[in-house]
């Protein structure tokens, strides 16, 4: 679901074309925009109304979860991602997304959140190329390490998934290994800027039901991002994921409330570089 934020749509049109086949794609447009239509131009695209953004969230997630349900009457997987959220395999384990999914047998699975973002000596990123061509920095974070996949009816909300009614586990999940995804939203400062002014705008409309702190103060969410990645020692690739993993899975979060089952809510895990690998992903 994706609102004026072009770059990213971009990026995210060109990875999952590549993955999975653009007609395989569904961009849900939140108000009539030409420039989406025109990024997104060969996949699916619904327009929804925006003449309102209350309850937003809560609207928007049921929306998505419904759309789901749907697609899975016709394919054996849906992938659900933001626009700033690009999944990609290790392909000395799975040659494409596909393979991947193929391989699970869960009703859900999750993969390792990066939070890529522009560094210091980083050159500007080129819009019309895969910002794994210019970007490589990233912060390991059990936030974003999301569930992002399903083969069932089964809701994902709070970036995690309910697989548990009345105490019981209903559904199965799974976190295989070598398989990750890369938050964008702090990979093109520039981007950024325009974005956080929507972000601000909604979030301090004073409407019921909208994005709270992260969104109503965003350019102060990405100031203490950078300040604190800064500030972190960078390790070796295979020794963050390796420390990484161990504690997110040692820490997966089950809410006996509604079922919901998350990974730990850890923002800054470790610091690393990505292989050159993801550069051809």
């Amino acid at each position: 679901m994706v609102h004026r934020d072009y770059w990213a749509l971009a990026q995210w049109i060109k990875h999952y074309s590549d993955q999975i086949g653009i007609e395989n794609l569904f961009v849900v447009a939140h108000g009539i925009d030409k420039k989406v239509n025109e990024i997104a131009s060969g996949a699916n695209i619904w327009t929804v109304p925006r003449d309102t953004v209350e309850r937003f969230d809560r609207r928007r997630n049921k929306m998505l979860n419904d759309f789901q349900s749907g697609l899975l009457q016709f394919y054996d997987w849906v992938i659900r991602v933001d626009t700033d959220e690009l999944v990609c395999a290790d392909p000395d384990y799975y040659s494409n997304l596909c393979d991947l999914l193929a391989s699970q047998s869960a009703d859900a699975v999750f993969a390792m959140g990066l939070n890529l973002f522009e560094d210091l000596d980083d050159l500007e990123v080129d819009d019309s190329a895969s910002v794994f061509l210019s970007r490589s920095s990233v912060i390991i974070t059990g936030n974003y390490s999301k569930a992002w996949a399903v083969s069932t009816d089964v809701p994902l909300m709070r970036h995690g998934v309910k697989v548990g009614r009345d105490d019981e586990l209903t559904h199965t999940y799974a976190f295989p290994e070598a398989t990750y995804l890369v938050h964008l939203k702090f990979a093109n400062i520039a981007a950024l800027a325009d974005v956080n002014e929507t972000r601000k705008s909604i979030a301090r409309s004073g409407l019921p039901g909208v994005p709270g702190l992260g969104w109503r103060k965003a350019d102060k969410h990405a100031e203490r991002f950078f300040d604190t990645a800064s500030s972190m020692e960078e390790m070796s690739w295979d020794i963050a994921v390796e420390r990484a993993r161990i504690k997110i899975l040692s820490d997966m979060k089950y809410s006996e409330d509604d079922g919901v089952l998350r990974s730990p809510g850890v923002p800054y895990i470790c610091r690393t570089k990505l292989p050159d690998w993801f550069r051809t992903r």
